[in-house]
């Protein structure tokens, strides 16, 4: 059974502020999704393919069976 004298203006004022905390929450949800997802997609990538690094500097090898590379003797 339905309100039998419904007031649309009076109703919407009265409910203004939990709908405005409704979008509110959206806005906040949508948000943190795409920090996450920038956050995510930025730290995602290969260390070979940021600048600055050089991927033809070897190093040598290191013998652990070699005299004074074991440092708790």
């Amino acid at each position: 059974m339905s309100a039998p004298d419904t007031n649309i203006e009076k109703q919407e004022k009265r409910h203004k502020p939990a709908l405005m905390g409704i979008k509110g929450a959206i806005g906040f949800g949508v948000l943190m999704v795409l920090v996450l997802l920038f956050f995510v997609i930025g730290n995602g990538r290969d260390d070979e393919t940021q600048p600055g690094l050089s991927s033809d500097t070897t190093v040598a090898p290191v013998d652990p069976v070699a005299t004074g590379t074991n440092e708790s003797n």
